[in-house]
């Protein structure tokens, strides 16, 4: 099934004329490459269990500029603002994410600092994941798989509206 994914960047910093750039891959197939830019919106093919990462792929050591007390005066960076997926914003399961950087890994990190990858584990439909994570995170929502139900029936009468 075909989904859009909406992604939203902020602090996008430059070193020496040169832009970060990154990889986007959904079930390891490649959805993205290029600048990062402060809104990204691809279309891709999803499966009932994903794994999403975006890659930061042209850091290098000369990227990262010290100050005379070793300070980072300049350093190619982003960070991940936002994410929406299939129209839900994730917002606070954004974090249920990490990065991954060499023999290291980050729980709940959106900042792409070193060289290294983003990853965020979810089920289609978005909406269920998004409300059972929730419950499970919180155990707030004992009603979420009804108010999935009401979600989705509301949908399908929508669609027949907007069809006739």
């Amino acid at each position: 099934m075909s989904i859009e994914f909406e992604f939203k960047f902020k602090h996008i910093n430059s070193v020496n004329n040169k832009d970060p750039i990154c990889r986007i891959e959904l079930n390891s197939n490649d959805i993205f490459s290029g600048n990062v830019k402060q809104r990204i919106v691809l279309n891709a093919d999803t499966q009932e269990n994903n794994v999403l990462r975006i890659f930061f792929e042209n850091k290098g050591n000369k990227d990262t500029i010290l100050d005379n007390n070793n300070q980072i005066k300049q350093d190619l960076n982003f960070e991940l603002e936002k994410l929406t997926i299939d129209g839900i914003d994730l917002q606070h399961l954004i974090w249920e994410s990490r990065y991954v950087a060499k023999d290291s890994v980050i729980d709940s990190c959106l900042f792409f600092g070193p060289k290294g990858f983003w990853e965020l584990k979810f089920d289609t439909p978005v909406l269920k994941w998004f409300l059972k994570t929730n419950h499970d995170k919180n155990n707030n929502d004992p009603t979420w798989e009804k108010d999935y139900n009401y979600y989705k029936e509301s949908c399908q009468i929508l669609n027949k509206i907007q069809i006739k």
